[in-house]
């Protein structure tokens, strides 16, 4: 009888300390703001059992930090604003830890807009393509643009700047570039002339690896002519980071950009793998909504085109589909954006894909008013305010959480 009750007594206070520990380890996350045109019953990640691994990571990382988690968001003009990718970015540094800014792309060089948090600039001579053109000229990598310059003295300055919260600073850098047996090699310095470094460009070796000997905010690249054979300098982009362990959210952003641009990107889709991602998120749809005959079977193809050469790339690596919110189409009701929104959710359930409907969760069909009553739809009705951007973040951001908590909860099953 006394052995009886020390068995259920010891099965209570496992019980007691399982129960303490899942909810010690357990993510806490109010949403900031909610709106009544919204279904919040459905800000949930579908097929979330896919990105256990990812989850078990986080978690024994967030428990003995010691590794570097990196994932990558492709998107549209709604990406490239960062609102949304600065969000989530932040909330899960919060978290799991701040290991750095991760990719930026030299998009004001480029001549379009840039995200508030970091800036590029350059008085030289740059010619640019992103991956919506259909001319081909210029190699696509990673940032979905490229920059390209004759100029032998062609000088690159990037810097950083620190939100609320967040240090940004870096000590080292990865630099996606084009290289063959014409590429400039580069100098590269920091701002305060501490650091000088050159780089010498190996033929065909699209990355370099830069470890700088202490922190910075700054760095500018220029030129180095070797040599007379060198006529060039192609570039797409640069991971910035930290030494430490946490978090690496990586977003790149095109405006325009559709699923067959990334597709057409064969080098971009090839250099996804640098990165070696641990979870790859697809936030497209707004312009294929656009297009003036929607075909609902060349749209599923298309995505599961992109999907199966990400997958070769990253084989490994599970993908996340998401639909975008309602706009409007010429400031008319869009008869398209329901059927993107179907489309993607049919393929991430047919072919057992985790995914996260803005669509639904943002109201539905006819919610674009809603958002633009409440001041989250900008005037052109497609794109959102600030306000708007950081509240889909925010929704995203309660959707992964509880996603990983119920991966904690069963963990201790």
């Amino acid at each position: 009888m006394i052995r009886k009750r020390i068995c259920v007594l010891w099965a209570l206070l496992l019980s007691i300390n399982s129960n303490f520990l899942v909810a010690q380890d357990t993510i806490c996350f109010d949403l900031p703001n909610q709106y009544g045109f919204e279904n919040i019953a459905a800000d949930t990640v579908g097929n979330a059992s896919n990105l256990s691994v990812l989850f078990s990571k986080l978690y024994l990382n967030n428990q003995n930090p010691f590794h570097q988690i990196q994932i990558l968001q492709i998107g549209d003009s709604h990406m490239q604003a960062d609102y949304i990718s600065h969000t989530i970015r932040t909330e899960l540094q919060k978290v799991f830890g701040n290991a750095g800014r991760g990719l930026i792309t030299p998009l004001k060089v480029a001549k379009t807009n840039e995200p508030f948090n970091y800036k590029t600039s350059s008085t030289s001579l740059w010619v640019n393509q992103k991956c919506i053109s259909k001319k081909g000229e210029l190699p696509i990598g990673i940032g979905g643009v490229c920059i390209k310059s004759s100029d032998s003295n062609a000088v690159l300055n990037l810097k950083t700047f620190d939100t609320p919260g967040m240090d940004y600073s870096f000590q080292k850098v990865r630099l996606f570039n084009y290289t063959d047996s014409n590429s400039f090699h580069l100098k590269i310095e920091d701002t305060l002339s501490k650091f000088t470094h050159i780089l010498k460009q190996k033929p065909y070796e699209n990355i370099s690896l830069i470890d700088l000997p202490f922190k910075t905010s700054q760095l500018t690249l220029t030129a180095s002519k070797g040599d007379s054979t060198q006529s060039h300098i192609t570039l797409f982009g640069f991971s910035l980071e930290k030494t430490q362990p946490g978090i690496l959210y990586h977003s790149v952003g095109i405006n325009g950009a559709k699923y067959t641009d990334y597709l057409r990107s064969k080098l971009f889709i090839k250099q996804t793998s640098l990165l070696k991602p641990e979870l790859i998120i697809l936030n497209l749809g707004t312009n294929e909504a656009f297009q003036k005959s929607f075909d609902t079977t060349k749209f599923y193809l298309t995505i599961d085109s992109l999907v199966n050469e990400l997958t070769i790339q990253n084989p490994l690596t599970p993908i996340l589909l998401t639909t975008p919110a309602n706009s409007f189409y010429f400031k008319q009701k869009s008869k398209t954006m329901p059927l993107v929104a179907a489309t993607i959710i049919k393929y991430a359930k047919e072919h057992n894909l985790a995914y996260w409907d803005l669509f639904e969760i943002g109201g539905g069909e006819n919610s674009a008013i809603s958002w633009k009553k409440n001041l989250l739809l900008g005037h052109d009705g497609v794109h959102y305010t600030k306000e708007g951007y950081i509240h889909q973040g925010n929704l995203f951001v309660k959707a992964f959480f509880n996603a990983y908590n119920q991966y904690v909860r069963h963990r201790f099953n």
